[in-house]
């Protein structure tokens, strides 16, 4: 009689796994918090002491929604995966009937950016020049044009890849005197909602991607995961993924994986 070490069929294992499948990881620290109204609050961010990595990750829930609490930012959405939180970005304004000019909007002393790869700086009117200008210099601008067409009046930029201050200039390159927006705003939602961006002097708010960074020091002594810097087509962020062998959520450290080995005889 002899005896051979096998794997049983795929799909024996498959359908085994998912008999027995587990529930989804906690995205959240034990004893806290994961959502706030119908918001994910994902680890690194938490609700109330000792569920956040740091004060800059602090989420405070109220009735009217999820803020990062750092900036003082309404959140839309947190992704994990892609390191990336949505808010409620200013629209900045001049000689617009019925709204006011806008706040600008600072994350220096944070580790949040607004991100180069989601998001498009929009400026809307009529021969409107519009500049953006960082701490230092200026990073990004461009000129709308002036269209018998009013919806084609804007233009757009890429912003700076660690852009971190949005505080638009808005002038006009002639003697109009029309109403002037400006926005950084998700490029994908802007191309798929606005069809003319004059509309945009409506809302409240637009949906503005920031992304973050982490100090991955205090994650190199788990084998189980690793975090690193992320370059991505001019964007810089932060993500940590699962190790081979390893599944759960990573900010929060992987578990191994089991492995079935099963003997069957042979004669």
């Amino acid at each position: 009689m002899v005896w051979k070490l096998v794997f049983q069929s795929m799909l024996m294992l498959l359908m085994f796994e998912l008999a027995a499948a587990p529930p989804p990881p906690p995205i959240a620290k034990p004893g806290c918090r994961d959502r706030c109204g119908d918001i994910s609050i994902p680890y690194p961010f938490g609700i109330g002491n000792n569920c956040y990595m740091n004060e800059s990750f602090s989420i405070e829930c109220n009735k009217t929604g999820a803020f990062i609490s750092a900036i003082n930012m309404e959140v839309l959405n947190i992704s994990a995966e892609r390191a990336a939180a949505t808010v409620k970005g200013p629209i900045i304004s001049s000689n617009c009937s019925g709204r006011e000019n806008g706040v600008p909007l600072n994350l220096s002393e944070t580790p949040f950016v607004f991100s180069y790869y989601y998001n498009v700086f929009v400026a809307v009117g009529c021969n409107t020049q519009a500049l953006m200008s960082g701490t230092r210099q200026t990073l990004v601008g461009c000129v709308s044009p002036c269209s018998d067409v009013e919806s084609k009046n804007f233009c757009r930029a890429y912003p700076s890849s660690l852009l971190q201050v949005f505080n638009p200039k808005l002038e006009a390159t002639d003697d109009r005197e029309g109403c002037k927006l400006a926005f950084l705003v998700n490029e994908t939602w802007f191309e798929s909602n606005i069809s003319d961006p004059f509309t945009v002097q409506h809302r409240d708010y637009v949906p503005t991607e920031l992304v973050w960074m982490m100090d991955l020091n205090r994650f190199i002594d788990d084998q189980s995961f690793y975090c690193r810097s992320r370059y991505q087509n001019g964007s810089f962020g932060s993500e940590c993924v699962c190790n081979g062998g390893y599944e759960g959520y990573p900010y929060l450290g992987c578990k191994g994986k089991h492995i079935y080995i099963f003997l069957q005889k042979y004669e």
